[in-house]
Order: structure tokens, then C-alpha cells, then sequence
């Protein structure tokens, strides 16, 4: 599968943070999901965003679950 997802940006403030991330799933003009989840909880306070290669972020959250 060589379907990319998009962008997750992250900024920190003075007693908070903000993660964001569109939810396009395709490649170049064509588009295949428009709700594929990109942030991802890893505690109560942590949070991880992923984007890039689809296979990759769906490996690397299911790997993150077996701990």
C-alpha cells in the first residue's frame, strides 16, 4: 500500500498543548478516507501523532498496543 496520510502538528503553550491533524488518506489528487485517525492516546497524559506511510501508522499503533 502506498497511500500517505497527511500532516500532525503540535504546539505547546503556557499550561497547555494542542495536537492537530487532518484526517485525508489517499495519494497525490486521489482521495480514499477522509477519517483516518492519525493521534493516537499512549497513557492518560501522553499522545502520539503519526503520519506518513498508512501501513506504517496502522503498525506502529498496533505494535504500541501489545505494551
Amino acid at each position: 500500500m502506498s497511500y500517505n496520510g497527511g500532516a500532525v502538528m503540535a504546539m505547546r503553550g503556557k499550561d497547555c498543548v494542542a495536537i492537530a491533524a487532518d484526517r485525508r488518506f489517499g495519494i497525490q489528487a486521489q482521495l480514499v478516507m477522509t477519517d483516518f485517525q492519525k493521534i493516537f492516546p499512549m497513557g492518560e497524559r501522553l499522545f502520539i501523532g503519526l503520519a506518513g506511510l498508512g501501513t506504517d501508522v496502522q503498525t506502529v499503533f498496533s505494535e504500541k498496543r501489545k505494551y
